[in-house]
């Protein structure tokens, strides 16, 4: 029986990945590392330190201990947080689905920002917050997901996942729970590797509302 529902934030709940991926094409521009928005929709999930050292391999470099303390904070100074709002309908189904199920997020982002995202807009749903700040080891690893369920104090099969990066996806399925993904800025096949995968954010408002009890 389904008992808790664990959301990923951004791209699931919030329409942020745009600009998180824009603040850190900005942030990697000034010290001489181009890269993409894809380059970071494919990392996304992932916690700072390891998306940080996945752009520094890739542009052949190896990254300094203060790239990995300064670059997150130079991104977070960048991002346009006024401009990162809840996808349509969300808030409200999350305090429906509250009603009937613990609920639970992870997020591979700094704590500072997933907080002033619940502060702002989720205030007082959810029951587990996990951030990339928590865990040593973060998405794809099942570490993040493993620890909602310890703190959730539930069974694998007792809850599921709510994704949208393919990292996040091999962490939930690697941590052996359930996991539903919707499609957003990468192509379907990229997240193909989850149990469900739903077209848009309307199939998944669809969906969430058809798991409330009638």
């Amino acid at each position: 029986m389904l008992k808790a529902i664990i959301f990923d934030v951004d791209g699931v709940l919030i329409d942020s990945m745009r600009f998180q991926a824009d603040a850190w094409v900005k942030t990697f521009k000034e010290i001489g590392i181009n890269i993409t928005r894809e380059d970071i929709y494919e990392l996304e999930g992932s916690n700072n330190k390891r998306l940080i050292k996945s752009i520094f391999e890739e542009a052949g470099k190896e990254p300094e201990p203060w790239h990995l303390e300064q670059l997150p904070e130079k991104k977070r100074e960048v991002l346009e947080f006024d401009r990162i709002k809840p996808y349509e309908g969300i808030p409200d189904c999350l305090k429906a689905l509250k009603r009937h199920f613990k609920l639970a997020l992870v997020s591979g982002s700094h704590t500072d920002t997933v907080n002033k995202v619940v502060n702002k807009y989720f205030s007082n749903c959810f029951d587990v917050i996990i951030t990339g700040s928590d865990l040593e080891r973060g998405k794809p690893d099942p570490d993040p997901y493993l620890k909602a369920l310890e703190k959730l104090d539930l069974a694998k099969n007792e809850c599921m996942v709510i994704e949208n990066a393919p990292l996040g996806i091999t962490a939930a399925k690697r941590a052996g729970i359930y996991c539903v993904a919707v499609t957003g800025m990468l192509e379907p096949e990229k997240i193909e590797h989850a149990d469900l995968v739903l077209e848009n954010h309307a199939a998944l408002f669809k969906y969430l509302k058809n798991l409330i009890p009638k």
